[in-house]
């Protein structure tokens, strides 16, 4: 039934890779799209620059921290949660799996690095960088 929903879901909403807000002073929703865009994700003792690319790949550098000046391009899925809410998933080269839940709205990431069997689970604010 669930998995029913999801495919109506998208069908019915077309590209999912987009982030709809809604403005409270307009009538209409407006259409954000994360592509082309460029975040601060930070965790506190580490900070990341996220530039998604293209609808499946995206840029990260590490700008603070213990992976500081270390960067890669990485093949990403997206799903959109809600009006403002994403769900990223990616591997990298060394066999790191990362998912995150990108909130806009509330500019959180919640982030769970997956290492062989071991899930650590890490929070931190975003922002989106004008460049």
């Amino acid at each position: 039934m669930m998995l029913t929903t999801i495919i109506s879901c998208k069908k019915h909403n077309g590209n999912e890779n987009n982030l709809t807000v809604v403005d409270k002073n307009m009538s209409q929703e407006t259409v954000i799209s994360v592509t082309g865009k460029t975040f601060e994700y930070n965790y506190g003792d580490s900070v990341y620059e996220v530039h998604f690319k293209s609808e499946n790949i995206l840029h990260w550098k590490c700008i603070k921290g213990e992976e500081k000046d270390r960067e890669e391009d990485e093949n990403y899925s997206k799903q959109r949660l809600n009006n403002y809410t994403l769900f990223l998933s990616w591997i990298e080269k060394d066999g790191l799996g990362v998912s995150q839940v990108v909130n806009l709205k509330k500019n959180s990431v919640n982030t769970f690095l997956t290492i062989q069997k071991e899930i650590i689970p890490i929070s931190g604010t975003i922002r989106e960088l004008k460049k």
